[in-house]
């Protein structure tokens, strides 16, 4: 948000405040000044007023003008400006002056005619461009030869106001002189109102509206016959100043007013839209499909606070068609509204809460207009203003002083609400008061949204700290222990080699439907994300890492291991904690033990790296539920017989310009911590045989592991597989070779014990599974 002194210096005086105070009084406000220009005139630039105009004799493009510069004295300026005409005033760099580029007026001959300075556009002075060609002095009346350093317009301070998304009602000249004036105890200038011209129809003559079903946005509508626009260079410089560009001089008029006030204007022009037998329009207003209102006359003009049509615009029009609307920011950010392709700079207002008083908007255009040029406004107004509910909050003082932290007046409190517009009133039975929310402020809306606007105003320096207090409690609880976890797990996954990567919460829409993830329900989406790249709530890790291994590799690293632990969402906007990893590229650095040639990562190598930070857990396949993942490498993580993850291979690898690369995913939950509980084991040794099994090729090893768990003898203290032979000679089995692991309790094993406890387990196998020894 940009806004300049002398604009300001119109809705609050501040003669007596120079611009550093004032910078200084916007940050401890919260309104965080991110940078200021200075905008001064050069000496030796007069007002000038050009009495003659010809045509070159030696040059198409360039004309001959006579500029009177006052006290009888006139110049001959070679100007090849093509808007330069007679009668009108000008900006004269006289012989001597140094623009801000650097270059010094001179006398000299242009193809061979004299000229004694120069007609100056307002980028030559060192302004914003206002327009193609020299700047023209309208809408003021200096004497002839005054120097521009005397013209207090000419002379400003730019202000660029860094606003956080809450702030919409801040996006005004009106807004923020309104919480200066909260802080100065200073009234705000407000337009004087308009009288409307009795010897005008009225607006019910050539508008009229019909609303279908119900809307939840507010509209009035001016209807003004364009009879002679005129320019004014202080608005036009002021526009440029704050980056504002619009088409044609109404369009600017209109950007001016929205700037100053907040209100959201648009015109429409009649020539366009469909009449009745008396000349009489029809503006439509209703919700569509899609929940958002929209105004239609034969075609639909608008989304109201969204966008407009072009062909609905003004062109030369002679009759249009002013309204100011105020769409509900909840409904329209919660609809899908940045989904319009034609949305304009209004949405970016009305996401964030633009000003609801349409009256107050429609008066400072008319105001505006009036001062400077001749429109026939026709009288009255055409409406459809939505009635909101007051909205009040209760507040109890000793609450409030324990959030602030400090005991204020209270009349300090109800003093500073009153100037915030808050009409706030005191309860004394109950040591409370009672403030009622002004419609424009869209972000409070409990005791610590009314706590902040007490201490911006009394200032957080003026508040006293107050010495910290300590007392011996129990510090162990279920936050320290899930602190203690997370720390745990964190130094378990850099000792094996995973760098830890950290993100936003927040994620790309987009990108979560592009390759099928969860993604929230509408109801359910931010209302004003922080960009357009970060506009929901992630649902999985796996889209960060991805892209940040690839930037690890694109950098020219061999390989990368990243993991992170943080919060995913799902589709409901319930939260819970994961632990992500990554790897892709080399598994280890090239060095002599390897001969240089360091292996990729696979599933295997992989699955190895993170049970060293999980533990032991085991891996069913699975197929994914979305394209990222590879089909052919995914599995489902069970730790403690629970599904708790998963791990797979990326199947977009190409995508993020990868090689091979693994990605695995935790519910952090799931994972065991606690204190390890000490167990007994025998001294004697263990014995170990290996049975090749023949095992059905549809039957899943799981099964297998799931039978030897549940039946084998109590002396068995581990198995797991070693080999898998696959031969024609097998028919529909496989050669599965499985590691049995003994452990006596009181004495050695014989060979006929151990024989026997394999028997068992055979007799387990066949019996369950029709699986036998080969």
């Amino acid at each position: 948000m940009i806004i300049t002194r002398n604009w300001l210096h119109e809705w609050i005086n501040l003669s007596q405040i120079s611009t550093d105070e004032l910078c200084k009084t916007l940050n401890k406000i919260g309104l965080e000044v991110a940078a200021v220009t200075p905008y001064r005139s050069v000496k030796n630039c007069v007002v000038g007023l050009v009495r003659e105009k010809k045509c070159h004799p030696d040059a198409e493009k360039l004309n001959v003008c006579i500029v009177d510069i006052g006290n009888t004295e006139s110049l001959q300026i070679v100007c090849g400006a093509k808007n330069v005409q007679e009668g009108q005033l000008v900006a004269v760099a006289l012989v001597g002056c140094r623009l801000p580029n650097g270059l010094e007026i001179q006398e000299a001959q242009l193809r061979g005619v004299k000229s004694c300075g120069m007609i100056c556009s307002s980028s030559e002075l060192g302004y914003p461009k206002t327009n193609d060609g020299i700047m023209i002095l309208e809408g003021i009346s200096p004497a002839l030869g005054t120097p521009l350093s005397q013209i207090e317009q000419f002379q400003d301070d730019a202000i660029e106001v860094e606003l956080t998304p809450n702030r919409g009602d801040c996006l005004s000249i009106y807004g923020i002189a309104r919480d200066l004036g909260a802080v100065y105890n200073t009234k705000i200038n407000l337009p004087s109102e308009v009288t409307e011209d009795s010897s005008q129809i009225g607006i019910g003559r050539v508008l009229n509206l019909n609303i279908k079903g119900s809307i939840d946005s507010s509209l009035v509508y001016k209807a003004m016959r364009m009879q002679e626009l005129k320019e004014d260079t202080v608005m036009d410089l002021r526009l440029a100043i704050a980056g504002i560009s619009a088409e044609n001089i109404l369009e600017r008029y209109l950007a001016y007013t929205t700037h100053s006030t907040g209100v959201i204007l648009r015109a429409y022009g009649t020539d366009a839209l469909e009449k009745d037998k008396t000349g009489k329009i029809t503006f439509t207003i209703k919700k569509e499909a899609n929940a958002l209102d929209s105004i239609w006359s034969k075609e639909r003009l608008s989304y109201i606070g969204i966008s407009q049509e072009s062909f609905s615009k003004p062109k030369n029009d002679e009759l249009v068609i002013i309204e100011a609307s105020y769409a509900n920011p909840t409904q329209i950010a919660s609809n899908g509204a940045r989904n319009i392709k034609e949305a304009d700079d209004a949405l970016f207002r009305s996401l964030r809460g633009s000003e609801p008083n349409l009256d107050f908007g429609i008066n400072y255009l008319s105001f505006t207009l009036n001062k400077t040029s001749k429109t026939g406004i026709l009288t009255g107004t055409q409406r459809a203003v939505k009635e909101r509910a007051i909205r009040q909050i209760s507040v109890n003082f000793d609450d409030m002083y324990s959030i602030i932290g400090a005991k204020i007046a209270k009349n300090e409190i109800i003093t500073i609400l009153n100037n915030l517009c808050f009409n706030a009133s005191f309860k004394p039975d109950q040591n409370a008061l009672i403030a009622e929310i002004p419609p424009f402020r869209h972000d409070v809306e409990n005791i610590q949204d009314i706590c902040e606007e007490i201490v911006r105003m009394v200032g957080i320096d003026n508040i006293a700290s107050k010495p910290l207090q300590f007392t011996e409690t129990t510090r162990v609880n279920a936050i320290s222990e899930n602190f203690e976890k997370k720390k745990f797990y964190r130094y378990k996954a850099v000792a094996a080699g995973f760098f830890e990567s950290v993100h936003y919460i927040f994620g790309d829409k987009a990108k979560q439907m592009l390759y099928g993830f969860e993604c929230l329900d509408e109801k359910f989406e931010i209302i004003n994300p922080i960009t357009s790249e970060l506009n929901t709530l992630r649902t999985t890790c796996a889209l960060n890492l991805a892209q940040a291994v690839s930037g690890n590799i694109k950098a020219g690293r061999s390989g990368a291991c990243l993991f992170e632990l943080g919060k995913i969402f799902d589709s409901k906007r319930n939260e819970r904690v994961v632990i992500a990893f990554i790897a892709s590229g080399k598994s280890e650095k090239s060095s002599p033990v390897n001969h240089g040639k360091s292996a990729e990562f696979d599933f295997a190598l992989f699955s190895q790296k993170i049970a060293t930070v999980l533990g032991d857990f085991e891996i069913i396949k699975a197929h994914p539920a979305n394209r990222f993942y590879s089909p052919y490498e995914y599995g489902e993580i069970i730790i403690e017989g629970k599904k708790a993850g998963y791990i797979a291979r990326v199947g977009v690898e190409n995508e993020y310009d990868l090689g091979r690369t693994y990605i695995c995913e935790v519910d952090f939950e799931a994972l065991p911590h606690g204190r390890k509980k000490a167990a007994t084991y025998s001294k004697l040794p263990n014995v170990s045989r290996d049975l090749s099994l023949l095992v059905p090729k549809e039957l899943p090893y799981t099964k297998v592991a799931q039978c030897l768990n549940n039946n084998a003898p109590k002396e068995l203290k581990t198995f797991y597989p070693i080999d898998i032979y696959e031969d024609s000679s097998l028919g529909d089995n496989n050669s599965l070779t499985i590691t049995f692991v003994f452990e006596p309790e009181e004495k050695t094993f014989t060979e006929q014990e151990i024989s026997g406890l394999l028997e068992q387990i055979l007799k387990t196998l066949y019996s369950e599974l029709k699986i036998s020894v080969r």
